[in-house]
């Protein structure tokens, strides 16, 4: 189902947002985050809606596609409701079966800023940062985003991460840790894309199978 309606962006901290202007429960008879296909001008993207309540919404916007926008400005709004998200692991030429490459060694890619858990998969993928960006995008990279592109690839990971919450660890032949708010690779015993850790800083890794 598709809504139009004409609405400001405003700002929220450092985060910008469109309200819905009308009751999304009542209309959608949908609940909780809900995917949507967002149309503003020539500008097309994919969300989750926020609910603030009482089936009140806003449209959340990442910094690359407010870029073009301006806070405080009315825009048309085209918004339609959708199954779910589209990954990026669809039409993917691998699978778990049929991986990109067995995990037999590390090409060392140091981080960009920004770009840490990009980095993280281009090593383990066996690409070029630039093929993993390209594949990602250039926003930074969450955990799901990570398991997406390693999915794309045919890679193997251990569905649960394991929570360090500041007590010893011993980390398993390859992973990606979630260090100081960075994503860092680990493999056999050495760390990737950067010169060291603070291993009191680790938050919690999730283990690529080899």
């Amino acid at each position: 189902m598709k809504y139009k309606f004409s609405e400001e962006i405003y700002s929220e901290g450092v985060r910008s947002f469109i309200r819905v202007p009308f009751n999304v429960w009542e209309e959608t008879g949908l609940k909780g985050n809900i995917p949507c296909r967002i149309t503003i001008g020539d500008v097309s993207f994919e969300c989750k809606l926020l609910p603030k309540g009482s089936g009140n919404y806003v449209i959340p916007m990442t910094k690359k596609i407010f870029a073009g926008l301006e806070i405080g400005k009315e825009y048309d709004v085209e918004m339609e409701t959708i199954g779910q998200l589209s990954r990026i692991n669809r039409n993917s030429p691998y699978s778990k079966e049929n991986p990109i490459r067995k995990i037999d060694s590390i090409n060392n890619i140091h981080t960009t800023p920004g770009f840490c858990g990009h980095t993280c998969v281009a090593m383990i993928a066996g690409v070029t940062l630039s093929d993993a960006i390209a594949l990602m995008g250039k926003e930074s990279a969450s955990w799901s985003k990570i398991l997406e592109a390693l999915d794309y690839y045919g890679i193997t990971y251990v569905q649960k991460a394991v929570y360090t919450k500041g007590k010893d660890y011993k980390l398993p032949e390859c992973c990606i840790i979630n260090n100081d708010n960075g994503f860092v690779l680990s493999f056999k015993g050495s760390y990737y894309g950067v010169d060291e850790i603070d291993p009191k800083k680790t938050v919690s890794f999730i283990e690529i199978k080899c």
